[in-house]
């Protein structure tokens, strides 16, 4: 009866006698009660037995010649294979048994011959169940162990993990407080460029507006009285005062982009492309562009920034034109929880390896050649990244250009706002 073998189930039993009188009579008992028997006649033969298929209990007789039980029992606890395998002793009562030797050897009980048969199953029967919930009981404590052993390993795991849930925790303190006092400088510097850009606007506009107005007007009273050089001196003065109002224009604007004077709402984008191309009426009737549009969508934006985003765009296909009349095409997808609109002309083109370098501000790569100030593509980035979008170009020299970007749906806008709510609370 092994620990997988439900208790009540009949067993395998060894008996080891040397009279083979003995050992029928024994063996036919136990059949009889539906024990699965082996016998043998001699402890050799025992031990080969009970290694090669340990029984559930074995039935040793004391007195044999060569080896007696005494010796047949010490080896078979001896070894790790049969230690386990409970042993009972028989003895004819006109023999001499040594029951404390037995019991040293390893025996857990005795049986005399003549044989009380009711006797010789109780005790059977009663070792049995014993062995039975002895090995129940080793590989519960071996489970026990091994769950400890489990749970030690789960526990460790566990501390390692609150460990380092609590550096991630500090660390992110710690990046908290400092991205904090970044956003204050950030803050202070925004606030310090606005006031410089709008100190440094009305301080250089002045002088600026007052040079220009001279200018204009030595060239409406003394062009008569002037040389040709000197009116093309002239004519250059006022051009360099036009380009730098404008270039103060535009940085003031620059500047201003990340103070919030005005709220995000819905608006159709259609209608901010058509009163950007109302602005733009001059250079599209001059340059013979031809602008068309898809039906365009509705998103969460701030309008004045929007209108300027498409303003910029629509301009830059315009001025950045090939030897043909501007071509113009606007559209956009819904794409990722993001409208994408693309802005495709066929102007001149740019090589790839300055489709990020246009972006900057002050970057220009046709300087000598078209008129600007560097600012007007790095005021779109802005915008766009500002409005929690994306803005790139793909362009092919001489074959045109198209611009893309991003604009979040209104129900990203809306989850964008809750986590930067639950990440900054008030």
């Amino acid at each position: 009866m092994n620990s997988d073998q439900p208790l009540g189930t009949l067993a395998d039993i060894l008996i080891v006698d040397d009279e083979p009188n003995n050992l029928r009579l024994l063996s036919n008992l136990l059949k009889k009660q539906g024990y699965k028997v082996r016998a043998v006649l001699s402890g050799e033969m025992a031990l080969s037995a009970a290694k090669s298929t340990p029984p559930d209990l074995i039935l040793l007789d004391i007195m044999m010649p060569d080896m007696d039980g005494y010796q047949v029992c010490h080896q078979l606890k001896n070894d790790s294979e049969t230690c386990q395998i409970p042993v009972i002793f028989v003895s004819a009562k006109d023999q001499g048994f040594d029951k404390v030797k037995a019991f040293a050897v390893g025996g857990v009980d005795y049986i005399t011959k003549p044989f009380q048969v009711e006797e010789v199953f109780a005790r059977m029967e009663c070792h049995l169940k014993l062995n039975y919930l002895q090995m129940k009981l080793e590989e519960q404590n071996y489970q026990l162990q091994a769950e400890i052993c489990q749970r030690n390993a789960a526990e460790k795991a566990l501390k390692e993990q609150n460990e380092q849930l609590n550096r991630e925790i500090k660390r992110r303190q710690i990046t908290e407080i400092a991205l904090q006092r970044a956003n204050q400088e950030l803050a202070r510097s925004n606030a310090d460029l606005e006031q410089f850009a709008g100190i440094a606007s009305h301080d250089l506009r002045s002088p600026l507006a007052t040079i220009n107005g001279y200018a204009q007007l030595l060239q409406m009273c003394g062009k008569e009285q002037l040389d040709d050089k000197c009116n093309e001196f002239l004519e250059q003065i006022l051009k360099l005062c036009n380009r730098t109002n404008l270039l103060i224009g535009e940085l003031l604007s620059y500047a201003r982009l990340n103070q919030v004077q005005e709220s995000c709402q819905l608006l159709p984008s259609d209608r901010l492309v058509q009163q950007a191309l109302e602005h733009l009426g001059m250079e599209i009737y001059q340059n013979k562009a031809q602008v068309t549009y898809d039906p365009l969508p509705e998103i969460i934006a701030t309008e004045s920034q929007f209108l300027q985003l498409f303003q910029n765009l629509i301009g830059n296909a315009i001025k950045y034109r090939g030897e043909e009349s501007p071509r113009i095409h606007l559209s956009a997808v819904l794409q990722d929880n993001c409208y994408l609109f693309s802005i495709q002309d066929n102007g001149i083109g740019i090589e790839e390896q300055y489709s990020e370098h246009i972006f900057q501000i002050f970057k220009r790569l046709h300087a000598q050649d078209y008129p600007g100030t560097g600012i007007g593509l790095a005021t779109c980035r802005k915008i766009v990244e500002r409005h929690g979008g994306s803005i790139w170009i793909k362009s092919e020299v001489g074959q045109g250009s198209i611009f893309y970007f991003t604009v979040p749906t209104e129900q990203r806008v809306v989850e964008r706002q809750m986590i930067e709510a639950i990440g900054h609370p008030n």
